[in-house]
């Protein structure tokens, strides 16, 4: 028997620390203007360790929110999309787990970088839909602050901290929103944006530890984004039996707002129907779909179309089409 799935609740959470395009400027060759021209990005959002500010603890404020009154032991399966987790083991899934006391849930980390938050949906949605749990919880969370070359100028001006989470349960067929999706990776292009592994190296009789950071070909990113996101969304709009037109808002990952903007042109769709909040928070990769999903819950009609959809690292991109109804 095939079932369907509802969203329960949403959440979302970030640092309090503001870094603000001026304050860049103090150490690269940058302006505010230049920056907010090419990104559309303002601020960005930064942990602070001697606040205790983390991975985790944004994961664990962003679950809260989403699962509102839900006695968390009754948590069937949290899956946390991530690619800087705070340990490499255990998983911020399981330490989300135990921070929850959800004693019950089966608990791992997905890593597809920006597309992590859409793959995690997908995949947690399978398990409800084919009756194996009856709900889960799904965080999409990154910090690139720890991992930035902040003299590089094609990436720290783009990056913040951030966690976004849903939470959504098993529901008959006909209360399904969860109405089509399509999943895509091609490894040949995952040196266009990387994050070596930090870490010693054994080498004769020394260790070395090399200090690696992220790198980003920007104009590749770019250019593969705005050829393959609109292209997807049609194909996934297809397979929903419904035209590109009859999407009312799609929230794609917050990577440049210029990407946005070719989005929107090339469905020919007027720019506000590509919901944004990159100027306020940046590229916060896995928590971005779920941070602007969150943002704009309370805004959105009671019922509408909506059209989720990230890119990434991997490469990795996909997208869904969710029937949005107000919980």
């Amino acid at each position: 028997m095939n079932f369907g799935v509802e969203i329960k609740g949403l959440g979302s959470a970030s640092p309090s620390k503001i870094v603000c395009n001026e304050d860049l400027e103090q150490f690269l060759e940058t302006s505010s203007e230049w920056i907010k021209t090419r990104t559309g990005i303002s601020e960005r959002r930064v942990c602070d360790p001697s606040k205790q500010e983390n991975g985790l603890s944004l994961s664990l404020e962003a679950a809260k929110k989403a699962l509102g009154n839900f006695a968390p032991e009754k948590i069937d399966l949290i899956i946390v999309a991530t690619s800087t987790p705070d340990f490499l083991y255990p998983s911020t899934a399981c330490r989300l787990q135990e921070a929850l006391k959800a004693k019950n849930a089966v608990a791992f980390d997905l890593s597809a970088a920006c597309s992590g938050f859409v793959f995690g949906l997908v995949n947690a949605a399978q398990f409800l839909q084919n009756g194996t749990y009856k709900n889960a919880l799904i965080v999409g969370v990154d910090i690139h602050s720890r991992f930035l070359d902040w003299t590089d100028r094609s990436t720290s001006i783009l990056f913040g901290d951030a966690a976004g989470a849903v939470f959504i349960e098993r529901s008959d067929s006909e209360k399904n929103q969860l109405l089509a999706f399509n999943l895509r990776s091609d490894g040949s292009g995952g040196d266009d944006l990387s994050l070596k592994c930090v870490g010693g190296e054994y080498q004769a009789g020394k260790i070395e530890k090399p200090l690696e950071a992220v790198f980003m070909n920007g104009k590749k990113i770019y250019s593969f984004a705005i050829k393959t996101i609109p292209d997807l969304i049609a194909e996934v709009a297809h397979s929903a039996k419904i035209s590109t037109d009859e999407i009312d808002y799609l929230i794609c990952h917050q990577a440049n707002q210029r990407i946005l903007d070719s989005i929107a042109e090339k469905l020919n769709w007027p720019k506000e129907k590509c919901l944004s909040n990159i100027s306020k928070y940046g590229n916060t990769s896995a928590a971005s779909i779920p941070l602007a999903w969150d943002e704009f819950a309370e805004t959105l009609p009671k019922e509408c179309t909506l059209a989720l959809a990230g890119f990434g690292a991997g490469l990795t991109w996909g997208s869904v089409i969710w029937k949005w109804k107000a919980f």
